[in-house]
C-alpha cells in the first residue's frame, strides 16, 4: 500500500490479512454473521466465509494495493488493484475491484466486491460517486437514495420520472445487458457535472462511450441525461 488512506481498522486489517497471508488476522475482522458478496454468490457466517478466503484469497495468493477510498454514510468503498494466481481470462488487466464495506462495532457486516467503475480514481461529487457506488453493487434501494424526490431521467429518448422509476429503468437495463460501467473522466457544463463513461456488455456497439449529465440539488441527484458522448 503505497499511500496512506483513513480506513476503519477492521477495513484496514482487510487489506492487511490479505497481503501477509494472516487467515486468522482477516477472518477476525469480520463479525460471526457477516456476510460476502463475490461474483454474485455469498457467503454468510464465519464458516463460509473463511472456506471462501481460503480458496479465493489465500489459495490464489491474492495481493491487493489500494489505489482510492471513499465514504459515504454507509459504506467504506476502497478501489484497489488485484494480482495474483487466480484465473484471469476475461477480466481486465490491471483488474480494479471496488471493495464496499459496511462496518458495524469495529467489525465488517456486509463486503461487497465488484469491478470497479472508477479505476482512474476520479474525483466526483458526493451523490453522483453514490450513484455509481449503487450501481455497482445493483442496490435499487441505494440508488433511489440518490435522487431528489421529483427527479427525472433521460435516456435513449424516454423520460422516467422519481426516484423508484429512474433506478427501476437503470438497473434493469445494467442487468439485461450485463453492463459494466469505466468512468473516463469528468467536467463541469453549464451547471452540470458531465461524467464520461465506457460501457461494455452484451449490447449493440459494445464498447459505447456515454456522457451522464448530472444536475444536482441539495445533495441529490436533480435530474440525469445520458446522451452519446461527445469527447
Amino acid at each position: 500500500m503505497n499511500k496512506n488512506y483513513r480506513l476503519p481498522k477492521a477495513v484496514e486489517a482487510h487489506f492487511a490479512a490479505t497481503n501477509t497471508e494472516d487467515r486468522a488476522a482477516f477472518l477476525s475482522a469480520f463479525h460471526n454473521d457477516a456476510a460476502v458478496i463475490d461474483a454474485g454468490r455469498e457467503y454468510r457466517g464465519k464458516a463460509e466465509i473463511k472456506a471462501w478466503s481460503d480458496k479465493t484469497y489465500f489459495g490464489d495468493q491474492l495481493r491487493l494495493e489500494i489505489t482510492n477510498a471513499v465514504q459515504d454514510e454507509e459504506e467504506t468503498v476502497v478501489t484497489a488493484v488485484a494480482d495474483g494466481d487466480y484465473d484471469k481470462t476475461g477480466l481486465p488487466d490491471p483488474l480494479y475491484l471496488d471493495f464496499h464495506f459496511i462496518v458495524r462495532e469495529d467489525r465488517v457486516r456486509l463486503l461487497r466486491i465488484v469491478l470497479s467503475s472508477n479505476s482512474r480514481a476520479v474525483p466526483l461529487p458526493g451523490p453522483v460517486a453514490a450513484f455509481y457506488h449503487a450501481c455497482d453493487v445493483d442496490d435499487g434501494r441505494l440508488l433511489a437514495a440518490c435522487f431528489a424526490p421529483d427527479s427525472a431521467l433521460r435516456d435513449e429518448g424516454e423520460e422516467y420520472r422519481g426516484p423508484e422509476a429512474v433506478s427501476g429503468h437503470i438497473l434493469k437495463a445494467n442487468r439485461e445487458a450485463k453492463v459494466h460501467m469505466d468512468i473516463q473522466g469528468v467536467r463541469d457544463r453549464n451547471g452540470e457535472t458531465v461524467v464520461t463513461a465506457m460501457l461494455t456488455g452484451i449490447f449493440e456497439g459494445s464498447p459505447l462511450p456515454l456522457d451522464f449529465h448530472f444536475a444536482l440539488d441539495g445533495g441529490r441527484i436533480k435530474a440525469l441525461d445520458i446522451t452519446p458522448s461527445e469527447e
